[in-house]
């Protein structure tokens, strides 16, 4: 194909149920392999093979087609094959308005949601779909799909909604690509999208629900095609032991942990598990805690559980799919490699695939002694914008976190007694408490030596709207009212948006 020609909708194949067909063709019941995709589009209605084009209503449809060397089940499919597909959409991309992608369906929700996080400016459709029956069976689905797709891909061209997004169609329902899920291995229903509404619906019409779209960009489609691939997922499971939990997290290279906990975010906190984690984080490894459950979202703090991976340095997947978590985590260890900036993109919703995203404003950790009354702790990095501006007028709730808190010296037990302040000097710090303009809050209770880690939380909300508008220097004072000594292994500010 001329890479000139100004076509509408390329068609990517890489193989899968939808263009299986008997690897005999006069025994329909030899064993199904991926066929050719000129056989495929030959089973399309209204397809005319001579010219690459397909009615769509009363309009002529041109289609471009690029194939896998070697189409296969998705099952086989690699991350390099990820790749391809990415490189192919930009190296085309000027030359077409929509793309639909013909993939098999068992790990199309990876694909989907590897693609959302590889194509960065993404202004145009890029539509997946497969099937659930072969096209050349009776009662399939492949047909239906294939069409809806390219219809959904040549907006443009028909004077509809454009959805500049990675999509996934199935089953006359259009999802964004990095909140789908496989959910049915057989049924035609095969996707669902458990956190967030359908992009549009195809009956008599395909119809478009314009205020759940991401807003299209200008800048310039970016393809981010290099993925690190050492990465894991990891589901717990009753009487898990600490010693497989280390050896798993004690593999050679690995960098980055998709742990998939019980409900809002928990794990069991017998010592030995917790420090397990706590070991891995500080040897340098990204762990993010998504759930099983196939709909809600980890709460880290919510429960004792989940606030004790809180302690340990463990991060918030918050509504993510288990598919998204784990191809952002490799696409964002890919073009990331400071480790604190790769935790704080983790947590911003680049695609919308998470329903909120939290801005960090990181300070350093340290300690007090029992006798010292009074610390400053400066700001360590400025707050990670990620690849969407941070608004204030989006700003849902801010939290002062002192994470990985625990008692210090040889007592057993000791009231810990602490003051939050930003940006103020230190006199007015030893006189001033509640009241004042830049009081940000206190933590006072008894804490153990077999207390552990634990981490506080205090609502800032309206203390820290002028950190980020403002141009005050990111500085907060510690005043310690009590006699214990205390050190702390993190200390930020979320600011979480919609």
């Amino acid at each position: 194909m001329n890479k000139q020609e100004k076509r509408n909708v390329l068609i990517i194949y890489t193989g899968g149920t939808i263009g299986s067909m008997p690897k005999d063709r006069n025994d329909t019941s030899s064993p199904l392999v991926p066929a050719p995709l000129e056989e495929v589009m030959k089973m399309l209605p209204d397809y005319n093979h001579d010219s690459c084009e397909i009615r769509i209503e009363n309009k002529w449809v041109k289609l471009g087609t690029y194939s896998f060397q070697n189409p296969v089940d998705s099952s086989n499919l690699l991350v390099d094959d990820w790749v391809e597909v990415a490189r192919i959409i930009g190296s085309n991309y000027d030359n077409y308005d929509g793309f639909v992608v013909l993939h098999g369906t068992d790990i199309l929700a990876y694909t989907a949601s590897a693609l959302s996080f590889m194509l960065k400016n993404l202004s145009k459709p890029v539509i997946l779909t497969g099937s659930q029956r072969p096209i050349f069976r009776t009662r399939t689905d492949a047909t239906q799909n294939i069409t809806s797709a390219i219809e959904i891909a040549a907006a443009k061209l028909l004077g509809r909604t454009v959805i500049p997004e990675v999509c996934v169609f199935f089953q006359n329902e259009i999802y964004r690509g990095c909140r789908v899920k496989k959910t049915d291995a057989s049924g035609f229903k095969a996707f669902h999208s458990p956190n967030y509404p359908p992009l549009g619906v195809a009956g008599q019409r395909i119809r478009i629900a314009r205020d759940l779209l991401r807003s299209k960009t200008q800048d310039e489609l970016k393809v981010n095609d290099n993925l690190e691939q050492r990465v894991i997922s990891i589901e717990i499971f009753p009487g898990m032991s600490a010693d497989l939990l280390r050896s798993i997290l004690s593999i050679e290279g690995l960098k980055g942990v998709v742990l998939k906990t019980y409900g809002s975010g928990n794990t069991p906190t017998h010592i030995e598990f917790l420090e397990t984690i706590y070991k891995a984080v500080q040897d340098g490894l990204i762990i993010l805690d998504v759930t099983q459950c196939v709909s809600g979202e980890v709460e880290l703090g919510l429960y004792e559980t989940s606030e004790k991976l809180l302690s340990q340095g463990v991060i918030t997947g918050m509504d993510m799919t288990s598919e998204a978590a784990l191809t952002k985590l490799m696409v964002i260890l890919g073009v990331e490699n400071n480790r604190q900036r790769a935790e704080d993109l983790m947590q911003i919703s680049l695609r919308g695939e998470q329903h909120e995203s939290v801005y960090h404003i990181h300070f350093a950790k340290g300690r007090m002694k029992s006798d010292e009354r009074i610390i400053k702790i400066e700001q360590t990095a400025l707050m990670t914008f990620g690849e969407e501006q941070f608004n204030m007028e989006h700003l849902e709730n801010a939290i002062l976190r002192m994470a990985g808190v625990r008692i210090s010296g040889d007592i057993e037990s000791g009231q810990i007694n602490l003051e939050f302040f930003i940006n103020i000097s230190d006199s007015a710090a030893v006189e001033l408490s509640e009241g004042n303009p830049h009081y940000l809050g206190r933590i006072s209770r008894v804490w153990s030596q077999d207390t552990g880690w634990e981490s506080v939380a205090i609502p800032v909300t309206e203390k820290v709207k002028h950190l980020v508008e403002g141009e005050h220097t990111n500085q907060i004072t510690i005043v310690n009212r009590g006699e214990t000594a205390v050190r702390w292994e993190r200390l930020n500010i979320a600011l979480y948006t919609d």
